[in-house]
């Protein structure tokens, strides 16, 4: 059922188990970082319950528009669906990906479907963030946690596609990360420089200009400009962490970024909080430049 999908064996072990013994819950909720085979799981658990990879009574929806949010159009459209005779006779799977980016209105209009689902409907939401998620929403899911991947899994991952396998160690556990980083040059050189004015530390005024080239190129796809930002904001974690290794005297293998400078680190809560401030920041829309540059004034 799984086969080929690295990682997490003991949700394997538990949704082979439900399916077999026909005790699956009808409504899902897939919870863990982007990248890590979330989807692949929940495809996977779709093709077992409907007989067939490419079912037509397969049905898969996501955010929209530039906003990035779940119209309240596309949740009418899924609940009228639900009360629609299958094409095969073998139920419904409906996979939301991003289930976090429903608003309440939207959330809301479903939730009474989760309430009362269709007999041969199964639900699978998909979320990188269960704190978002609408409580009456989650107090209908049988929610499980998938955890990142090993940093083999992901090298091993990298070196079939003909990626170099040291970015593994960047992926913080997302294989999705890993090859972002691997696909796309134009991360890389954000974080390279940012960590150069994590370095260098320069003032204000020219703080500000270096990351106002961080708003040059708008991503077209709001989900995944949310991906790349997380990258970045865990990338500052991964460099304090490593200058906080390096004062006890850690091996070079232990670091993220072995070939940065040595420097004086700041505590590890205080990092966390100003993460967290910047992180806000940006879901409210204030521009990435603006967040970077307050986020590591107070790291300076």
């Amino acid at each position: 059922m799984f086969s080929g999908i690295l990682g997490n064996e003991p949700i394997k072990a538990y949704l082979q188990k439900a399916i077999v013994e026909n005790r699956l819950a009808q409504t899902l909720l897939f919870a863990g970082p982007d990248g890590i085979g979330k989807s692949l799981f929940a495809k996977a658990v779709a093709a077992a319950l409907l007989g067939k990879n490419g079912s037509p009574d397969l049905h898969v929806y996501g955010p929209e528009g530039k906003s990035g949010l779940y119209a309240i159009d596309t949740i009418r459209e899924l609940i009228a669906e639900d009360h629609e005779a299958s094409f095969e006779g073998q139920g419904k799977v409906f996979l939301l990906e991003d289930a976090e980016r429903m608003q309440p209105a939207s959330a809301n209009a479903l939730l009474k479907t989760l309430e009362e689902p269709n007999p041969e409907t199964t639900f699978i939401l998909l979320t990188s963030n269960e704190k978002e998620i609408l409580p009456t929403i989650l107090s209908r899911c049988t929610v499980l946690h998938f955890q990142p991947l090993t940093e083999e899994m992901i090298a091993s991952l990298l070196h079939e596609k003909g990626h170099p396998k040291r970015l593994a160690k960047l992926a913080h556990g997302s294989a999705g990360r890993a090859f972002e980083l691997a696909e796309h040059e134009g991360v890389e050189e954000q974080r390279k420089l940012l960590f150069e004015l994590m370095a260098k530390r320069p003032s204000y005024p020219e703080l500000a200009l270096h990351l106002s080239k961080f708003d040059e190129k708008e991503e077209e796809d709001p989900v995944k400009a949310a991906r790349r930002v997380e990258h970045l904001f865990a990338s500052v974690l991964m460099w304090h962490r490593d200058q906080h290794l390096r004062q006890i005297g850690a091996r070079e293998e232990l670091l993220f970024f072995p070939d940065e400078p040595k420097m004086d680190p700041v505590s590890l809560p205080q990092i966390e909080k100003a993460i967290d401030q910047a992180r806000m920041a940006v879901q409210r829309n204030m521009k990435l430049s603006v967040c970077l540059t307050k986020l590591l004034t107070k790291l300076a």
